[in-house]
């Protein structure tokens, strides 16, 4: 790991409280994850011994309290990665006379992800799920909010419910979130528009369509429905499939435009 200011103080408690911990089996040693925010947690708790000093030892007064309360950061923090704790920490000094509770100390990492230029995750779920245009077109407030919403899947976030697309975008943003924070520029695709003098507008394909036919315009118009849809989403793909069948039925043969 990375040193940093988190780390400037070690603790001595990591056996006693991984063996502790709720979240293992017996038999069964801790995933890496999990490793890692335990290491975090009794790096963040030196911190907070050594900031607070007698205060510290007022608020965690026997082993069995720091413990219990080392569990309970554990489950608040998992996910969360160093930078961010270290900045929080330093802003902890800054704000809070006595140790931070978690509620206090959640506030301040939310504030470490404006530092980087993020959205919290939250924020950034809900910024993607409000996007009912071309994702590729749409103004975000940072591209991570892009990157993590196409490995989520754009169908997913606009189709499922919450319960099943917000861990799914979680997991996707705080992956995203950690490149962001180790230095990886993320750059949003371009869309490169090709001219093509042969490519028609909406009308002037149902016309084309309602001519070559020898039908009314009105009934072509309906069947074109699905380019109102995302791009590459999996509605106008469905919509652009029926539609498809159904002028083929009607005797048209050529493509109908993605």
């Amino acid at each position: 790991m990375t040193p940093s200011t988190t780390s400037t103080t070690q603790t001595g408690e990591y056996g006693s409280y991984a063996s502790d911990h709720g979240n293992t089996t017996r038999g069964s040693g801790p995933t890496e994850a999990e490793q890692q925010t335990r290491v975090l947690v009794n790096m963040l708790f030196a911190r907070f011994k050594a900031i607070y000093t007698h205060k510290f030892a007022s608020a965690y007064s026997n082993p069995d309290e720091v413990k219990l309360a080392k569990r309970e950061w554990a489950i608040a923090l998992k996910g969360f990665q160093e930078p961010l704790l270290a900045y929080a920490v330093e802003r902890t000094k800054e704000e809070h006379s006595w140790p931070p509770t978690i509620a206090d100390f959640l506030k301040l990492i939310s504030t470490a992800y404006k530092a980087y230029g993020l959205a919290d995750p939250r924020s950034a779920y809900l910024e993607a799920c409000s996007c009912r245009t071309d994702p590729l077109q749409y103004k975000w407030s940072h591209p991570a909010v892009f990157f993590a919403g196409s490995q989520a899947g754009w169908y997913k976030l606009k189709s499922e419910e919450e319960r099943v697309s917000w861990p799914l975008f979680e997991q996707s943003y705080l992956k995203i979130v950690d490149r962001v924070i180790a230095g990886e520029r993320l750059i949003i695709p371009k869309v490169i528009m090709i001219e093509d003098k042969q490519t028609l507008s909406v009308k002037d394909l149902a016309t084309k369509i309602a001519n070559d036919l020898s039908v009314d315009e009105e009934k072509i118009a309906p069947l074109l429905y699905y380019t109102q849809k995302t791009y590459g989403s999996g509605v106008r793909i469905r919509y652009r499939e029926i539609s498809q069948k159904k002028l083929l039925e009607m005797g048209y043969k050529d493509k109908l435009p993605k």
